[in-house]
């Protein structure tokens, strides 16, 4: 059986597909069809030797409202929706397999085995799935997938008494097309309903000062003679948690720069609900580990953003520029392989310039284990070192709009754009820390200091 041609992945068109559709039928309050969607789906495309069965569209409608799977789902999409819009939270698995289709696989044998399948339910099984996205890759039908998120956060976005704030990934930068500015980006982002867009570039503003004050103290104080971030990829974190436990001590204390984003802005408001916007999937895991699940509510990918503004006709590059500078180079930059190291390099020689500082980046999940373990044998001689799960960095992650090449690019001009160097140039830092009762940029390296354990750290020695 050849059910998926030239490697098209059917199930992830037909993905994105209803997530148009549904979005425009939800957004506009025009949902009496939308009970209709899996039988349009199923008569509309001829393309395929083999239909698929309606469980398997009604599955991927759950999917994409933000929902787990069922084995028999009886309810309209209707009911589908009113459960979606009840949900407080997408909980995890994050993502999912859609079993009813893996019959119409070519790859799936007599015995209805998949190596890709069945790797994916045994990590989740042992809670050591990272969701780094590359079963969904690999899946050639595009029956393994991720949640998408839009649908439970609708209501929020169109009642003009909740507060609900975009955060953005450094990445982001030249995602939307060249004349998708910042500023016309937060106008964009605004007309859906968000009350303000701010850079997730500025905590890590805050992070790069922190981390460069714990990186002197911990080459002056510790044997090791190596620190390690935990900015900013949660495959990289995950990937030490379960395989490399015995070195955790020394990695940085800090959440991601879109925890501490998050945080802050519900530190300043309690009542604001935060969404944060991404190349990535493992994102979506992250907002819901338990020591951290306080900061994001909801998180969507620039691909999926891509498609909401198709749906809802927002032309970004056409809106109003509300531009305004919010990051240093230092926070901009940590889009790309390298970025982190390059970052608090640049702060700890500001702290210290005789401070010996040998960064070691590592990028690609393959990549990151193969180094860690040179890390551990001694095998390399760095001082630094930085580890992010997708080839290029954050620029190449899995649900990109551009290419790698194009978003490092596109990183380092918006780094060139600034004349801020550091967070130590950056009077938007010492204004926003003294907001959240941080009166000195100095007390980010203060272990003790309550405020900053509140908003930027995390405890890894105990989270295992």
């Amino acid at each position: 059986m050849n059910n998926v041609k030239n490697e098209v992945k059917v199930l992830d068109k037909y993905k994105m597909l209803i997530f148009n559709e549904l979005v425009k039928s939800i957004w506009y309050d025009k949902t009496d069809d939308i009970d209709k969607i899996p039988d349009r789906i199923l008569n509309e495309d001829s393309s395929y030797e083999e239909k698929f069965d309606k469980q398997t569209i009604v599955n991927l409608i759950r999917i994409v409202m933000g929902l787990e799977t069922a084995d028999d789902s009886p309810k309209t999409v209707k009911d589908i929706l009113q459960e979606a819009k009840d949900l407080r939270e997408v909980k995890e698995p994050i993502v999912s397999v859609i079993k009813d289709a893996c019959k119409y696989c070519e790859n799936n044998g007599e015995d209805e085995s998949c190596s890709v399948r069945d790797k994916h339910m045994s990590h989740h099984e042992e809670s050591s799935c990272s969701t780094c996205g590359d079963c969904i890759s690999a899946c050639r039908l595009g029956a393994i997938s991720d949640k998408i998120q839009f649908v439970p956060m609708i209501d929020l976005l169109k009642d003009d008494n909740k507060l609900v704030y975009a955060i953005v990934a450094p990445a982001f930068v030249g995602q939307f097309g060249k004349e998708a500015t910042p500023g016309k980006l937060r106008s964009a982002l605004k007309e859906m309903g968000f009350k303000d867009m701010i850079e997730v570039s500025l905590a890590a503003d805050m992070l790069t000062a922190k981390e460069a004050y714990e990186y002197q103290h911990h080459i002056e104080n510790k044997d090791s003679g190596y620190f390690i971030t935990s900015c900013c990829c949660p495959i990289w974190v995950s990937l030490i948690q379960h395989s490399f436990p015995e070195i955790i001590e020394n990695v940085s204390p800090s959440v991601s720069p879109m925890v501490a984003c998050g945080r802050a802005i519900k530190f300043l408001d309690p009542d604001a609900k935060v969404v944060f916007i991404g190349p990535c999937i493992a994102k979506k895991k992250e907002a819901t580990l338990d020591d951290i699940k306080d900061a994001v509510d909801y998180v969507l990918t620039f691909k999926e953003l891509e498609e909401i503004f198709d749906a809802l006709e927002i032309k970004p590059q056409e809106l109003e520029d509300e531009e305004r500078s919010e990051a240093s180079a230092a926070g901009r930059v940590y889009a790309r392989t390298g970025g982190v190291s390059k970052a608090v390099e640049t702060s700890v020689k500001r702290l210290n310039k005789d401070i010996p500082f040998v960064a070691t980046s590592f990028d690609g999940a393959k990549s990151c284990k193969e180094g860690m373990k040179k890390v551990i044998n001694k095998e390399l001689e760095a001082t630094f070192i930085e580890g992010m799960g997708c080839v290029g960095g954050c620029v190449g992650g899995p649900k990109r709009i551009i290419s790698v090449e194009e978003g490092t690019q596109n990183v380092n001009d918006y780094c060139d754009a600034t004349n801020m160097e550091t967070p130590f140039d950056n009077v938007n830092v010492l204004q926003f820390l003294t907001s959240l009762g941080i009166k000195r940029l100095e007390s980010l390296g203060e272990k003790e200091e309550e405020q900053v354990k509140k908003i930027f750290s995390r405890d890894f020695i105990n989270k295992k």
